[in-house]
């Protein structure tokens, strides 16, 4: 099943049920949001599916033409959203870029922060640099949407709390971060809002994609029309349900936390990458200085992940302003 909210009166958007094509829609019947469908989830699902059902076959007698225009982030307001940097071979080429080798702790794990939750933006939204010496940067990254998680829920029994997946780009002033790593505090003023993909998936979207609680996917990312990275999710050291177990350890979520993968990474180098920044850790490791340079206005960033020859969550496709 496919998802979207669409603008509306409500800041929440409007719930609709999205073909498997991209390109028809039906309002939801009952819930009016995705909030309300995920706080309502097990009640909601079964009109949910029956609607997409339609919808695929041309039966749907609300169908309409989806404008992409109109989609907002399928949650433009979370009560939570937690991030982590489940592909080690990122952090990796951070610590050798300082010379330094990643710890045996990070293995065991998961580096987490907390991020701004009530204004997530749509795909199309521009990256606001605010000031070209915040060294602007995206990630490419995945991520999970839950419903009500108990508070200590372990990694085991954390597969039917994953109910939708999504793909986002995470906005990050990395001037800023190297300021905020020494206070040893965690990210604020170096992570900014978030931009999603217009559309949310359940699980059975994935097919065999989904393996090991992880989105075997490519995704393709493209700055400028050039391709930039196409790394898989299939390297991710910590899987989803493990993610979801540490950001829940000592809290409930409640429904519509969403949990991001960090930097979509890859060991070979040769797939590319999915932010700025770790190209620039490559290039140091190589040559001894980064040259790959920050975001800067007028760049396109396109970010995309495919699969049977169709957009699985919707491109996301934006453009940096001051």
């Amino acid at each position: 099943m496919k998802l979207a909210s669409l603008r509306s009166d409500s800041k929440h958007g409007q719930l609709v049920v999205v073909s498997k094509d991209n390109k028809s829609a039906v309002k939801a019947q009952g819930p009016t949001s995705l909030l309300e469908a995920l706080e309502n989830w097990s009640e909601v699902v079964p009109t949910l599916e029956q609607a997409y059902r339609s919808l695929n076959s041309g039966s749907a007698a609300d169908a309409f033409a989806l404008r992409l225009e109109d989609c907002l982030a399928p949650l433009p307001y979370a009560p939570g959203f937690y991030d982590g940097s489940a592909f080690l071979s990122h952090v990796v080429r951070a610590r050798r870029s300082r010379g330094d080798e990643m710890p045996e702790s990070a293995r065991v794990t998961p580096l987490m922060y907390q991020g701004v939750s009530d204004c997530l933006l749509p795909f199309n939204a521009p990256i606001e640099l605010m000031d070209p010496n915040f060294g602007g940067d995206f990630e490419g990254e995945f991520a999970a949407i839950t419903d009500f998680v108990p508070r200590g829920t372990p990694a085991e029994k954390m597969d039917p709390h994953l109910v939708l997946f999504t793909l986002f780009n995470d906005i990050t002033y990395r001037e800023i971060v190297k300021t905020e790593i020494q206070t040893k505090f965690g990210f604020l003023q170096s992570k900014p809002n978030s931009s999603f993909a217009p559309f949310v998936v359940t699980r059975d979207e994935l097919g065999d994609a989904w393996k090991d609680g992880r989105i075997e996917l490519e995704m393709e990312v493209r700055l400028n029309g050039e391709l930039f990275g196409n790394p898989s999710g299939r390297e991710m050291n910590f899987s989803f349900q493990q993610l979801v177990a540490h950001a829940c350890r000592t809290r409930p979520l409640s429904p519509g936390n969403i949990v991001g993968t960090g930097t979509v990474s890859n060991e070979d180098k040769n797939r590319g990458f999915a932010c700025l920044t770790e190209a620039r850790y490559q290039e140091i490791m190589d040559t001894g200085n980064p040259v790959t340079p920050w975001l800067k206005v007028g760049d396109n960033l396109r970010i995309d992940v495919r699969l049977a020859g169709t957009s699985l969550f919707g491109c996301i496709d934006e453009k940096v302003i001051v």
